[in-house]
């Protein structure tokens, strides 16, 4: 495997299919298009989603394995992985062409490869069932924080010899109110570079993919959706019915199927129903082939789903003029720094909210507002500004102390730095005409569309807002002061921002071994249901400053999942 990759070859690669479309949740993962590769199943009328299909009658093929696992993702390849290498026949259904690329960000806990960075386990579980309203399933989240490290010690025996390297990231703001748990790998292929750029990451997937087809044997199925399980007269799931361009096969699993399909986040009749509030007010969409297909068939087989209706939504999507918001949740462009805590205002000049918040409540917080945007607002002092923030995570565009974090912006892998934000991020949506840049407020708020009253009151609220920062207190709202920052300096800067529909990340209800349960609270034999497909830990929001947690608890289920399908302590 090409071990070395150029920025040019990663930018005709990973950033192509998706590096400026979705980096993240399922670690901030580009998606693989499945244009004209998902096939529908014609096997029945079905009316919604939630209606099952029709068994077909008819297979031009049967297939028999120990172990099925549906997609090919963070979730898939791990558990197909560690079945494989647990001696078992393993046989993976995806619906693309290819495997998903995921960002490097992947989360565990008090790992032997970190063996000077402890995170107290209650302490972040209280913390994260507050993010959540109370309704997290603390087994589910205690369960990862007790299992992940063991999952990525795996994960690094089994690709270091690959050349893949697992760096640690661990820095975070100097802020005795700021939590950010140490928790975040890494990897990079062949070479890591402290300072950035890091073209070498987004390949963990790709290597794992390798290890378990040409080391371990296992086969994946492309362009081979899953239609439904197969469950005999007891309720135990034995098989799975896929469709390929020949038709329908049907593929045994003597041990159990294990289904990682990254939710629904492309199924608008699905994000209708049960995320309405939560998605509506999105310009950008990232997820492509996951459109529910793991959540409806676990529920036909008997499986409960969470309430919450919850999705990952970033406060990313750069709004051009004259934008009205659509079904199809497209029509904005990705903008980084629209996750930085800068000012913001609603249409009629209003400041509204604390600006430092995990970026599914910043853009829940503007949802809200007249019109469901906001307008983020700086001056030209951005670059100091930016600094002094110390975002973390994947809104990172300020290098952390060398060695202490990725220091590579997470869209092109290239070393973060002023020159690389103006060109990369500010001048081409300058002059695409998204991003207002005038030399007065005065002029900027003309830009900004306000009438006399709107601009009056916008000008107020930069007084005001520069008279708290002065003071170093935010009596109206309580930001941090070290995230304060005045809007004083021309030139100034202002872009409509709305939300990015990155996944839906509530799902199945299942117990600490991925095991789906029925209403009545028992298990159903035979089926795992993972990833963004499973419930327990996001009913209503993603805690984002727990970076790396989603790859972490994707990739820790799934290991569970597998493992226990197979009897494997």
């Amino acid at each position: 495997m090409e071990t070395n990759l150029s920025r040019r070859g990663f930018l005709t690669g990973a950033a192509v299919t998706g590096a400026l479309a979705a980096m993240g949740l399922a670690g901030c993962a580009p998606q693989v298009s499945a244009e004209g590769n998902a096939k529908a199943a014609d096997t029945g009328a079905a009316t919604s989603w939630r209606d099952k299909p029709e068994m077909p009658t008819e297979f031009i093929e049967t297939v028999d394995a120990d172990i099925v696992v549906v997609g090919a993702g963070n979730g898939g390849l791990v558990a197909a992985t560690t079945a494989a290498q647990n001696g078992a026949k393993v046989v993976v259904l995806e619906k693309a062409g290819a495997i998903a690329a995921a960002r490097e960000a992947i989360g565990a806990l008090n790992s032997k490869l970190a063996p000077d960075h402890k995170v107290d386990v209650p302490t972040l579980l209280n913390h994260a069932n507050m993010t959540q309203s109370g309704d997290a399933n603390m087994l589910m989240y205690k369960t990862w924080a007790e299992r992940s490290g063991e999952m990525i010690e795996w994960m690094a025996d089994t690709l270091g010899p690959k050349g893949m390297l697992f760096p640690f990231e661990w820095h975070a703001p100097d802020d005795e109110h700021a939590y950010y748990p140490a928790m975040c790998y890494n990897p990079c292929i062949g070479e890591y570079n402290p300072d950035g750029p890091n073209y070498n990451a987004y390949a963990h997937l790709s290597v794992l993919s390798d290890v378990f087809t040409q080391d371990l044997g296992g086969e994946i199925r492309f362009e081979c959706p899953a239609q439904q399980l197969i469950v005999d007269e007891a309720g135990k799931v034995t098989g799975v019915v896929a469709e390929t361009e020949g038709g329908f096969i049907q593929v045994n699993a003597a041990k159990g199927v294990i289904v990682c399909t990254g939710g629904y986040g492309a199924n608008n009749e699905m994000l209708a129903d049960l995320a309405p509030g939560n998605s509506a007010w999105c310009a950008l969409r990232d997820s492509v082939t996951e459109t529910g297909d793991g959540i409806r068939m676990a529920l036909w087989a008997g499986a409960e789903l969470e309430a919450g209706g919850a999705c990952m939504i970033w406060n990313r999507a750069i709004l051009p003029d004259g934008f009205e918001f659509n079904e199809d949740r497209m029509g904005g462009d990705i903008f980084l720094p629209g996750s930085q805590p800068f000012l913001h205002v609603n249409v009629n000049g209003e400041r509204f909210m604390n600006e430092d918040q995990c970026y599914p409540m910043s853009y829940a917080a503007g949802a809200n507002q007249p019109r469901h945007y906001s307008w983020i607002v700086w001056d030209g002092n951005y670059w100091e500004d930016i600094a002094q923030f110390d975002t973390c995570g994947c809104s990172r565009l300020y290098p952390a102390p060398s060695g202490t974090a990725f220091n590579a912006d997470v869209y092109d892998c290239e070393a973060m730095s002023k020159e690389h934000l103006d060109e990369f991020w500010l001048n081409p949506r300058l002059e695409a005409g998204t991003l207002k840049k005038a030399d007065t407020l005065e002029a900027l708020a003309d830009l900004m569309e306000f009438d006399a009253d709107q601009k009056a009151t916008f000008l107020a609220t930069v007084e005001r807002y520069n008279g708290l920062v002065a003071a170093g207190e935010d009596t109206d709202f309580g930001k941090p002061a070290y995230r304060l920052s005045d809007v004083e300096t021309a030139p100034f800067y202002a872009a409509r921002i709305g939300g990015e529909l990155l996944v839906t990340i509530h799902g199945v209800i299942t117990d600490v071994n991925s095991q789906p349960l029925k209403g009545d609270g028992t298990v159903i034999e035979g089926l795992y249901v993972c990833g963004n497909d499973q419930g327990g830990f996001y009913p209503h929001n993603y805690p984002s400053n727990f970076t790396g947690i989603n790859a972490g608890r994707v990739a820790t289920f799934a290991r569970i999942a597998a493992k226990h399908a197979l009897g494997v302590a």
